[in-house]
């Protein structure tokens, strides 16, 4: 495989990030081979969450939900604000974040004989679209992300509504979009700020300015310009100036958590979505907080899913909310648990692993220490019982296609489940470090290739 080609299809994408213009992770030499039973296994798990996130649908805020305390769960330290957003639209489309979990290691060889797949996250609100697919079209892999989405929307529009405080990622959505329209699909991202802004506060150096996620430092070269890379990349039609709330027949898919946008952004979301638009992630609290992973934990729960409650018993951790009446049981088992904002901590914490504190890495002392000061915070957070990580080695392509070797990186499996296809876009990221693993400029990302 001809790594610099790889690596320039790639960027033909338009893909980047912030002032990063192409690829800003370090690609893989080749694409992660997996097992089709690994396929299989996430298609079930697929159909095991989206039955999750029903039975929560339809119990929150009714006597029954009330009696098993379901509502007063999700609503826990929720602004109650948002508690007015929470149709009863079904979720299409939801990003876990996997674990790989090792089943059992060879004590001759080290190797892992299979993983058991844990989802720590469940992103309503996912990126990565684009650079998933810019994934498969550089390794030469089926595009099924694109075409699983080109199904979905049967002949409508999609519409990515995005927030200003993900504007980072705008290229990735233009890029997708703009591969949709290379199978006659339709696509287009609405900012909830004027890209002319955008674009100037970019160029005065008000935004995009690192620190920021998966980039601790300014790159060079580093391209400011907004609007000349949107025009050199084609992406002008790929822009919506205006939210076209007076249509039904488009697929919407929110780009941000409710605490990202202005309330009445909301509720022109909420009202379009009444009027009969679909969303692929409704404009529902409910999904933006991972106190949704700890309702699994309610027997009221767990009695409507019991054809598909193994799976979600071997695929979701133990996740349990931080109150005066959980946190002893994690006082004396650090070990055992990591904690996580749930949401609507309105500074952005809440995901990348920024907020995540492992109960191994610290002393019994400061573990008590995080616990209370994480107790008293406004807004919600999680203990999760932690899993065995794989542990493994990447070899990858520097920016010379140089072949260098992650040693020793944590493994994340990332999948795009949809209600009619399964999953699609899977790719995996192997990243430096001892706590969580997100996307960055030191990570090496691969697509996945599921073998027959």
């Amino acid at each position: 495989m001809n790594l610099s080609t790889v690596r320039s299809v790639m960027n033909a994408t338009g893909i980047g990030y912030a002032g990063i213009d192409g690829v800003w992770w370090q690609p893989a030499i080749a694409p992660i081979e997996m097992p089709r039973t690994a396929k299989t296994q996430l298609d079930e798990i697929a159909t095991a969450i989206f039955a999750l996130f029903d039975v929560v649908s339809t119990l929150y805020d009714t006597p029954a939900g009330d009696a098993c305390g379901l509502t007063a769960l999700l609503r826990h330290k929720v602004p109650e604000q948002f508690w007015r957003f929470a149709g009863r639209a079904p979720v299409l489309a939801v990003r876990p974040d996997f674990q790989l979990s090792p089943l059992e290691t060879s004590k001759a060889t080290g190797i892992a004989a299979g993983y058991r797949l844990i989802a720590t996250e469940l992103e309503i609100c996912p990126s990565a679209q684009g650079y998933a697919h810019a994934m498969q079209l550089g390794y030469g892999l089926s595009p099924d992300l694109l075409h699983a989405m080109a199904k979905l929307l049967n002949g409508r529009e999609l519409i990515f509504v995005s927030t200003q405080h993900w504007s980072e990622f705008i290229w990735e959505q233009l890029a997708f979009c703009k591969a949709m329209a290379s199978i006659g699909a339709r696509g287009r991202v609405w900012l909830d700020i004027p890209i002319e802004t955008l674009a100037a506060q970019v160029q005065a150096g008000q935004r995009w300015v690192p620190p920021l996620f998966g980039l601790p430092h300014r790159l060079t070269p580093w391209h400011t310009d907004v609007a000349a890379r949107i025009h050199a990349h084609g992406f002008v039609p790929f822009l919506a100036q205006n939210l076209p709330t007076d249509r039904n027949d488009v697929m919407v898919f929110r780009f941000g958590y409710l605490d990202c946008f202005d309330l009445d952004v909301l509720e022109r979301l909420q009202a379009w979505e009444r009027r009969g638009a679909t969303f692929l992630n409704p404009t529902s609290f409910l999904w933006d907080s991972k106190g949704v992973m700890a309702a699994l934990q309610l027997p009221k729960i767990r009695e409507p899913l019991a054809s598909v409650l193994d799976t979600l018993n071997h695929c979701i951790p133990e996740t349990h909310l931080l109150t005066p009446d959980t946190l002893p049981n994690f006082l004396d088992t650090r070990q055992d648990w990591v904690l996580k904002f749930a949401g609507f901590d309105s500074s952005q914490q809440a995901w990348g692993g920024r907020s995540l504190q492992v109960g191994a890495q610290h002393t019994d002392y400061s573990w008590r220490g995080i616990l209370q000061r994480y107790l008293e915070l406004p807004f919600p957070v999680v203990a999760q019982r932690v899993a065995p990580t794989a542990i493994m080695s990447m070899d990858y392509a520097d920016t010379s296609s140089k072949r260098c070797t992650l040693i020793a990186g944590r493994t994340r499996l990332r999948s795009f489940l949809m209600r009619d296809s399964g999953a699609v876009g899977s790719h995996l990221t192997v990243a430096e470090g001892r706590g969580g693993v997100s996307e960055s400029i030191t990570s090496v990302q691969a697509p996945i290739r599921f073998s027959a």
